[in-house]
């Protein structure tokens, strides 16, 4: 237990591969997928620093500077969710738990003795203890947050069809039940937090899932992230198999085939979704061969074919909208070559072209 310092650390740096990864695409909900990202990497690196910590005063410190990334999860989260379900990520009800985010930040910045009662050497680290009203306002936020997203769940205008609903919101349950069982080392109980791995698998869970449909080659990034992810996994369940072992001889040998198999397990994971196949959005034939169309090129025109806006297919294929547009001038030269219309003329000639070239099944 006393290198469980390692798991935040690394899943961290898991955080900071999605993030390198995602900075340059400019779809909104990219944007905010980027800050997510950041978030939990902020949370992850102050949680590993305040397990070394030292003293009260330097693990207070490192409590404070958590709490901004804390806090800021309620409202991305809701973001999140009001997004896949048809809504504008800033929406109403999205406001109101940044409203409410805010403010518990700057009360727990303000006053922190109100929320810290002291810190306690526990077996993984040095962690704080939470007063009551506290525990009330960290959770209170978080609780909102949940409500809200559930409401959106539930009364979707629109569900997005690029998230598969039950796997969107499995996620989503899952990341509330680590975070809310992280308030049980803050009340004194001897478990190692959650929040860590729950937060940068998750994050790197969404990374793999947005970039399914994408017909290009991980970067290195995502595959960093995965490899990183899955040991910080892998690490945390051993230690959980750690009291059950702890009486047994070669107990170092059980423990490290129970993480390997966590940590591969994971990985196997996560390589699934990275090369699933099945699509949410229908595929077209079209006789386009002799125009040497890229894979990605292709993609763009079977998604123009069902109808599909530019925005969408920048969530499609996880692209920024001047990658999108680079894309759409190559296939315009390509298919369309001599063409000096507008952009939005060459779309519809685009489409129209599309149309006549579309394979008939039998």
């Amino acid at each position: 237990m006393e290198i469980f310092f390692i798991v935040p650390m690394v899943a961290s740096l898991a955080n900071l591969s999605c993030l390198i990864e995602n900075i340059g695409r400019d779809h909104p909900f990219h944007r905010l997928m980027t800050v997510f990202y950041l978030a939990v990497g902020v949370q992850n690196g102050a949680t590993a620093a305040m397990c070394l910590s030292s003293s009260d005063e330097l693990g207070l410190a490192w409590w404070i500077f958590q709490c901004h990334s804390f806090f800021s999860l309620a409202p991305i989260l809701a973001g999140m969710a009001g997004f896949c379900t048809g809504r504008k990520i800033l929406n109403p009800l999205t406001v109101l738990v940044l409203v409410a985010a805010v403010l518990a930040d700057f009360l727990c910045s303000s006053i922190p003795h109100y929320f810290v009662v002291g810190f306690n050497p526990f077996p993984f680290g040095y962690g704080p203890l939470l007063s009551l009203s506290g525990g009330l306002i960290g959770a209170g936020v978080h609780v909102l947050g949940m409500c809200i997203c559930i409401y959106f769940f539930l009364n979707p205008v629109k569900w997005n069809v690029f998230f598969e609903k039950k796997f969107f919101i499995t996620i989503f349950l899952l990341w509330w039940m680590a975070l809310f069982s992280n308030f049980l080392p803050l009340y004194g109980i001897d478990l190692p937090p959650l929040h860590p791995v729950a937060d940068a698998a998750l994050s790197v869970t969404l990374s793999v899932y947005l970039n399914r449909y994408n017909q290009g080659s991980p970067g290195l990034f995502r595959i960093a992230a995965n490899i990183l992810i899955s040991i910080a996994v892998g690490i945390l369940v051993g230690m959980l198999f750690w009291p059950i072992f702890k009486s047994l001889q070669f107990k170092e040998i059980y423990i490290t085939a129970i993480s390997a198999l966590a940590a591969c397990s994971f990985l196997s994971f996560l390589v699934f979704h990275l090369y699933k196949t099945a699509n949410v959005i229908p595929k077209t034939e079209f006789n386009l061969e002799e125009y040497g169309l890229s894979k990605q090129e292709l993609r763009i025109c079977e998604l123009l074919n069902e109808g599909h806006s530019r925005s969408f297919i920048q969530l499609v294929l996880n692209v920024s909208n001047g990658t999108l547009r680079n894309h759409l001038k190559n296939i315009y030269a390509k298919v369309l070559p001599g063409s000096k219309s507008s952009s939005k003329d060459q779309l519809q000639r685009l489409t129209v072209f599309l149309a006549k070239r579309k394979i008939e099944k039998n």
